[in-house]
């Protein structure tokens, strides 16, 4: 195996003395991490301080004051997007404003949700009072985000469908045309198709406003079938004519549903903020009543 010498032994050595000094090291720093963690765990003082509060209140005005971007922003959205379907635009330019428009919606829902689950981690939730204002508070201001991401679907698929294969219906087509009803039926179909596609995803609201145009355009639809299925020009001529009288009530109708649609959806997002106003100055009594306690207490929590 061959003999030890005295330069070995002295190496042998100094790796052992070099081991013992990085292990002593790391024991070291273990030692003062954990001296720190329990200084500042000591040093805090128990229970909720006046501070947690008050930072906890500032979180709730910004929260509050950002909630406000939501109308602007949607705004924006849905001009453009309605612009784009007005101008008959492609795919691509229908993708920019989603991918656009609809981004900063999404950003900002979820800042304000991460703001919320994060005013939830405050030492002052902890407190019964307190915790039943955040709960409230965290419940109606999520309801009012989901209205607003809810209201980006509805928009996008009414634009899709009512403002799309729909729209053409009543503006272009040519009455007087000998292929009038031909034409009627086939764009008729392609709205038909496009509404149908439409309620997947929609609210209550929307889906009733859907269906509502839905059987306005199928009974105009129907009644153009059946000027192409009459047997002689007598018949036919007779068709139209019943077709052209329910035209001039189709507008009516429309307008009813439209109309309808408008006010459940308004009435609806009044409520939301309603709530969601009344949860924030219960939140904020509530805050400013623990606040004025410590105050009469004479602790300044810091």
């Amino acid at each position: 195996m061959g003999e030890k010498t005295l330069d070995t032994a002295a190496e042998t050595g100094r790796r052992k003395s070099r081991r013992a000094v990085i292990i002593a090291a790391v024991v070291a720093v273990a030692v003062v991490a954990g001296g720190l963690g329990t200084w500042f765990a000591l040093s805090r003082p128990a229970g909720v301080q006046r501070a947690d509060v008050v930072r906890l209140d500032k979180e709730r005005v910004i929260l509050d004051n950002s909630m406000n971007l939501y109308d602007p922003l949607f705004n924006q959205f849905s001009l453009r997007y309605s612009s784009v379907m007005t101008e008959k635009a492609g795919q691509q330019e229908k993708d920019q404003v989603l991918n656009r428009d609809g981004e900063r919606l999404k950003r900002e829902t979820r800042t304000n949700l991460d703001r919320l689950e994060r005013m939830g981690s405050s030492p002052a939730v902890q407190e019964q009072d307190i915790s039943e204002a955040y709960n409230r508070f965290k419940e109606q201001y999520s309801a009012v985000i989901s209205f607003n991401d809810q209201l980006v679907i509805n928009t996008s698929n009414i634009n899709e469908s009512i403002g799309g294969p729909c729209a053409p219906l009543h503006s272009t087509f040519n009455v007087g045309a000998e292929s009038y009803s031909e034409d009627y039926v086939k764009g008729a179909d392609a709205c038909l198709a496009a509404i149908a596609t439409a309620k997947d995803g929609t609210d209550a609201e929307t889906t009733e406003l859907l269906t509502a145009v839905e059987g306005v355009i199928r009974g105009q639809r129907d009644k153009q079938q059946e000027v192409l299925d009459a047997k002689d020009d007598l018949e036919r001529l007779a068709k139209r004519t019943l077709a052209g009288v329910a035209m001039l009530d189709i507008n009516d109708a429309l307008a009813k549903a439209e109309t309808t649609y408008e006010s459940s959806a308004k009435e609806k997002y009044n409520q939301l903020v309603t709530n969601a106003n009344d949860s924030n100055k219960a939140f904020e009594s509530a805050l400013k009543k623990r606040t004025d306690q410590f105050d009469a207490a004479g602790k300044d929590g810091k």
